[in-house]
Formats: C-alpha cells, sequence, structure tokens
C-alpha cells in the first residue's frame, strides 16, 4: 500500500510540473485544464506509471473512450493530443506512434452583411453597440476584448495581447466604432482600467458577451446561433470576400498559422459557387 500511495504521489508531482511547463510556454488556462483532465483520466484508466505506458495501454485507452464513454472522434482527438504532448515533454514518442482518422475541419459558421447590419442597430445600450461592433470590426476574440483596458486604445487602432502564447499585435478599427467607443469612454465616470465593465462596475465576463449577442440576435430575428466566434468568422469572411490579403486576414486575427485562416477561403468558394449555379443559364438547364 506504501509503494502505490508513493508511485501517485510521484505521479501528481510529474503532472503538476508538466502542467506549469505548459503554463510557461504561454498556453492558454483551457488547454491546460482539459491536457491536466485527459491525463489524470488516462493514468486513472491505466493504472501505470509513464515509463510502464506501452502503445497498447493508449490504443486500449482511445477504443475505451469511444466505446465505453461514447466520446466523438473530436474528444478521442484531443485525449491522445494531450498524451502526445506529455510524453514529448519526457522525451517519449510513444504517444506519436498512435494514429487516428483525420478529422474534417467544419466550415465556420458566419452571418451574412444584411444581418449583420441588422445586429449593429439592435442594442439600445451604447456599451453593448461598442462591444459587438467592435468583435465585427476587428475580428477579436472574446476573451482577447473582456481582457482590453482603456490604454489598449488608440487613435485608429487596438492594442491586443492575445490569450492564445501572448503574442502581442495591433488590430485596427473603423471610425464609426471609434467614434462610438470615445464617446462610450467619456460617460464613463469611473477610474477602473477596464475598457467594457459590467452591471456592477466590474470587467465584464466572456458569458455576459455571450449572452448579450445571443439576445440581441434573437431580438433582431436572426435564424442562426450567433456567438462572438460567429462574428469572429463574418469579419474574416467579409474582409477575404473583399480581396483583402489572406496573409494580413491572418495577422489581423492572431493565428500562428497560415492554414489556420485558408479554411476562410472554402467558405468564399462555395458562396462563389452558389452565385454562379444560381445566375448562370447554363447551370439551371
Amino acid at each position: 500500500m506504501r509503494n502505490i500511495y508513493i508511485v501517485v504521489i510521484a505521479l501528481l508531482f510529474m503532472l503538476e510540473d508538466y502542467l506549469m511547463e505548459l503554463e510557461l510556454r504561454g498556453h492558454s488556462k483551457n488547454t491546460i485544464r482539459n491536457y491536466g483532465y485527459s491525463l489524470s483520466n488516462f493514468f486513472d484508466y491505466t493504472n501505470r506509471k509513464p515509463e510502464l505506458v506501452t502503445e497498447s495501454d493508449i490504443k486500449r485507452y482511445m477504443i475505451h473512450l469511444k466505446n465505453e464513454k461514447n466520446a466523438t472522434n473530436r474528444t478521442v482527438h484531443r485525449h491522445l493530443n494531450a498524451l502526445r504532448s506529455f510524453f514529448r515533454y519526457k522525451d517519449n514518442d510513444i504517444a506519436d506512434k498512435i494514429m487516428l482518422p483525420k478529422l474534417s475541419k467544419p466550415l465556420p459558421k458566419f452571418l451574412t452583411k444584411e444581418e449583420i447590419s441588422i445586429l449593429l442597430e439592435k442594442p439600445p445600450k451604447l456599451r453593448d453597440k461598442c462591444i459587438i461592433r467592435l468583435l465585427y470590426s476587428t475580428g477579436l476574440r472574446v476573451s482577447e476584448l473582456v481582457n482590453l483596458n482603456k490604454k489598449d486604445v488608440k487613435s485608429d487602432s487596438i492594442h491586443v495581447v492575445s490569450g492564445k502564447g501572448s503574442k502581442d499585435r495591433i488590430v485596427f478599427v473603423d471610425s464609426k466604432t471609434r467614434e462610438m467607443l470615445f464617446k462610450y469612454l467619456l460617460e464613463r465616470k469611473d477610474t477602473k482600467d477596464a475598457l467594457f465593465l459590467s452591471n456592477h462596475e466590474k470587467r465584464i465576463s466572456p458569458r455576459t458577451i455571450q449572452w448579450l449577442i445571443k439576445k440581441y440576435s434573437e431580438d433582431s430575428g436572426i435564424d442562426k446561433i450567433v456567438t462572438p466566434h460567429v462574428l469572429r468568422h463574418s469579419f474574416a469572411t467579409h474582409m477575404l470576400e473583399g480581396d483583402a490579403d489572406i496573409v494580413v486576414i491572418k495577422e489581423l486575427l492572431g493565428h500562428s498559422n497560415l492554414s489556420t485562416t485558408q479554411i476562410y477561403t472554402h467558405i468564399t468558394d462555395e458562396r462563389r459557387k452558389k452565385v454562379y449555379e444560381k445566375a448562370h443559364p447554363l447551370s439551371k438547364e
């Protein structure tokens, strides 16, 4: 019993050390939490020390997730990615040898320009107008928006520190949104640093923003589930349709790899195809 206790304590320290390493590398809190959850579940299932884990152990765990836990392929991939990351940290490529089928990336959902126009006019409150306009105008992640401070707002741009790897970048703001934003700041009587405050005068939360966008989109009669990320997708899609360079869009979105941004080219290809099929005489024969 004492030996089992020692092994468990050693494993806990090892996992804690690994998760601290992820934090030092700039991974988001969500990633760290999810990886910790995946690793704890895996070692609980196998009941083995990391150095004794085999390929078969990992495969059995993946099958266990699918058959016993009804996990989707995407969830199984997420658990495997956590194991790959952990074992690489231990200079062990055992998890890299496990191959899973490639996941097809779903096309991002976005609003039409007409739907955006309706949504932007819906909020009666200046703060809410600014929030929705800023998400669409800049393509910011909701986590980036809630962490903005007053000092980050410049004359025609905003300085952003991303939650994804803490990469600084500059995003630009259209003139009408800038005017609304400066008016909102002038109306503020507090000395708080946060750019956007809740009704309780605390930094606004992502959940509150999600709720506001859902409410206003439903009030606008938009027959889609609208989230802050849908506004980010709409920004990228409409920029690409306006012939913006995809490399510029990548930088504005704060993507590390161009391949992440290139998914938006598929959206515009689909839309062009639909326009072609609707408009060209031969497509109706």
